[in-house]
């Protein structure tokens, strides 16, 4: 089982105890053993992802050993019983977090954290699916927030879970030593092989009678474990006995548990970081039309959700054919490209607004000039044609001058709007 979830990052890169790139996983085959390096992954999808996946500034990881109990190290399981082997950390790129950082409104969360491990074997089938259902539940106010504090005691100093998450996504493979068994009576009735029943429970990680519908959530893996993926996970099923090969120490499903940890844990990585970028422009642009129209602070907002598209939101797997095949169904499931287009949308009508609220400021702006400056170089022009122009005279032309330029100001909507705002400005400055 493999936990997702975002995260604050206000401690250092990388965390003490944590090394640079992605977790090391084996895969041990007659062929021989492939390793699961940075490199490799690059080897087998698209080299544009080491920048925002791969790379040692954007992803470290510590490997929790497994010491006796009395071990200053050692790592209690969650309240689930989930227990830790790998933990990984998977930041936004320097260009992505700089933009964050330049925007008023404080994202909810800037990193990924990626917690791989397993849950207790030999226990029912139905308390598994319920210690699923417990591990990813990161509500504070449930259980009194246990497994939000669990999950906050797993990762470094510094970092913590953001505010906004109550639901880890997951990846969770099952496997048996023995052939699949039923999962429910109710679930059997409703039709549903022992697979497809397992699959719906845990996907949606309850007990109740399943109701989603798998056909448009199923996707064919390696192997051809019946697997389906939507925004809460990837969930994965073996109908195989789980059985250890001869000459080889290694179970069946050991290529389907390597392929979870690694290219599959990854496309749902950049999916969950697809979903932050999104989130935090949506915030802003909320902030925005809140605001004052502002045309520095718009157009740098538009100039950085373009590199995000041109980026992470058209992040392709390439040849890695199944971790893009897993992107591309979260992401219809997730609506990621429905979301990214409201957003645009929104950022170009509020690009329109403020430039009719400029065009109208200036306008109002030579307005307010002409309106002042017209009444008054005729009023003084009056002013010295007099045979007797002095002070006196003066302020006797400057008076109804004054009254006309106050009625012209009060009688036009625009200029009353614009020497309002100014007042208004001044005000807060003071």
């Amino acid at each position: 089982m493999t936990l997702l979830f975002g995260v604050r990052n206000g401690g250092t890169w990388p965390p003490e105890g944590y090394e640079p790139g992605p977790g090391v996983f084996c895969w041990r085959r007659r062929e021989g053993e492939t390793w699961s390096t940075g490199g490799n992954r690059a080897k087998y999808t698209h080299a544009d992802l080491v920048d925002m996946v791969w790379s040692p500034a954007v992803r470290c990881h510590r490997t929790v050993p497994r010491p006796a109990a009395d071990d200053p190290s050692f790592q209690e399981p969650s309240p689930s019983g989930f227990v830790v082997d790998t933990i990984e950390l998977v930041r936004l790129n320097q260009h992505a977090r700089s933009s964050l950082v330049t925007m008023r409104s404080r994202p909810a969360a800037d990193s990924v954290a990626v917690i791989h491990g397993h849950l207790p074997e030999h226990q029912s089938s139905m308390d598994l699916v319920a210690a699923l259902r417990r591990s990813a539940d990161l509500d504070p106010d449930r259980e009194q927030g246990a497994h939000r504090a669990w999950a906050n005691s797993v990762l470094p100093p510094g970092y913590e879970v953001a505010r906004d998450q109550r639901e880890a996504t997951y990846l969770a493979l099952v496997t048996s030593a023995t052939s699949l068994p039923q999962l429910s009576e109710r679930s059997a009735q409703s039709g549903l092989d022992a697979a497809d029943q397992w699959l719906v429970h845990l996907y949606e990680a309850s007990a109740d009678v399943p109701s989603t519908d798998l056909t448009s959530r199923q996707i064919p893996l390696a192997g051809g474990l019946p697997t389906v993926v939507g925004p809460r996970g990837l969930v994965s099923v073996g109908t195989r006995s789980d059985v250890v090969q001869a000459g080889h120490p290694v179970s069946y499903y050991e290529g389907s548990s390597y392929q979870q940890r690694t290219l599959y844990t990854d496309a749902l990585v950049m999916g969950r970081l697809q979903d932050l970028l999104i989130d935090a422009v949506d915030s802003e642009v909320e902030h925005a039309a809140r605001a004052t129209p502002d045309r520095r602070r718009i157009f740098r907002l538009e100039r950085d959700f373009l590199v995000f598209r041109r980026s992470y939101l058209r992040a392709t797997f390439g040849r890695g054919f199944r971790p893009a095949l897993i992107l591309r169904t979260w992401q219809r499931h997730a609506d990621t490209h429905g979301r990214v287009q409201i957003l645009k949308d929104d950022l170009t009508e509020l690009s329109r607004q403020v430039q009719t609220f400029e065009t109208e400021t200036t306008n109002a702006i030579l307005g307010l000039i002409a309106t002042i400056g017209l009444p008054l170089a005729t009023g003084l022009a009056i002013w010295a044609g007099l045979p007797d122009a002095g002070v006196k005279s003066l302020w006797q032309t400057l008076v109804p001058v004054g009254a006309v330029i106050v009625t012209l100001v009060a009688a036009v909507p625009a200029l009353r709007r614009l020497t309002l705002n100014a007042f208004k400005r001044r005000h807060r400055g003071e």
